[in-house]
């Protein structure tokens, strides 16, 4: 293999890639942690995290996993990555004309932001439509909202704007652990409708179709792997997740993944987490294995 300029590289800095930075660093590799935007991934957009004994927010999360990082000896860089390619070292490529190489890649991008797949949705992206209850809950003060999700994430969002929004209703099955107060349509939204930024939405269930006030949708549905980038010659189940073993291995040896991007993520931070310890755990024996 021809001199690569680090050990391993994590594509994503949100918390799966950051724990497989950092754990890899800690086991003596050099690593190189690349974002397109800001260390910390979907947690900069969360507020309080019920997840520890102690209560974060999600901006004070991010702070502390990229300092352990860094302390680590995790090199942490910038850009998009549009391309990965393999000539003995794995190339990793930036649409900002940089490249890296390294002996082993970690996949942590997460998922694409959530569609609804409705008619004029960009419409009113930015004019109602969002995918971050902490950063725009607070433009929507007393009015009603809807969260379309039903997982965690949706549970999670609800509870954030609980406090903030006149009504909360999530369109979606309803997921354990919904704060008390919201009310939960088990549907999907077929329409979006306003003239100057989102007013209602149109929601399908088997009661059949009604119209509910909303000034802002909070999407958490039709989130995609964001893996685009990927060879094709690396194994996805039918919705373009990636594939791996029980130790994070892909079909591909020497890439690894973790987090929401691989086959049966559940997008919980604690199981993002481990999924990055257990990574970073098998880089450490794949690259000290002889060949």
């Amino acid at each position: 293999m021809d001199n690569p300029s680090f050990d391993l590289i994590v594509v994503g800095a949100g918390p799966a890639g950051l724990t497989a930075a950092t754990e890899a660093a800690r086991a003596g590799l050099k690593c190189l942690c690349l974002d397109k935007l800001a260390p910390g991934g979907v947690l900069i957009n969360l507020g309080e995290l019920h997840d520890f004994d102690e209560i974060f927010n999600g901006t004070q999360m991010a702070s502390l996993m990229t300092d352990d990082a860094v302390v680590a000896g995790v090199e942490i860089g910038f850009g998009e990555v549009v391309k990965l390619s393999r000539n003995g070292a794995w190339t990793v490529e930036t649409a900002e004309g940089e490249r890296h190489t390294a002996r082993a890649v970690v996949i942590a991008t997460g998922l694409n932001k959530g569609r609804l797949g409705v008619p004029d949705e960009d419409r009113f992206e930015g004019r109602g439509l969002s995918h971050c209850a902490a950063c725009d809950g607070p433009l929507y003060t007393g009015l009603p909202i809807v969260v379309a999700g039903a997982d965690g994430w949706a549970v999670h969002e609800a509870r954030e704007l609980t406090g903030l929004a006149g009504a909360v209703t999530v369109v979606g099955a309803a997921p354990a652990g919904m704060p008390d107060g919201v009310t939960v349509i088990d549907g999907r939204i077929v329409g979006l409708e306003g003239t100057d930024g989102l007013q209602s939405v149109v929601v399908e269930s088997d009661a059949g179709r009604r119209t509910l006030p909303a000034s802002a949708v909070f999407v958490y549905v039709g989130q995609s792997p964001a893996a685009e980038f990927l060879p094709e010659s690396l194994a996805r189940d039918a919705s373009g997740h990636i594939v791996i073993d029980t130790d994070g291995r892909t079909s591909v040896p020497t890439v690894f993944a973790a987090g929401d991007v691989r086959a049966g993520g559940r997008q919980r931070l604690a199981d993002a987490i481990a999924d990055g310890q257990r990574a970073a755990k098998a880089v450490v024996a794949a690259l000290n294995t002889p060949t």
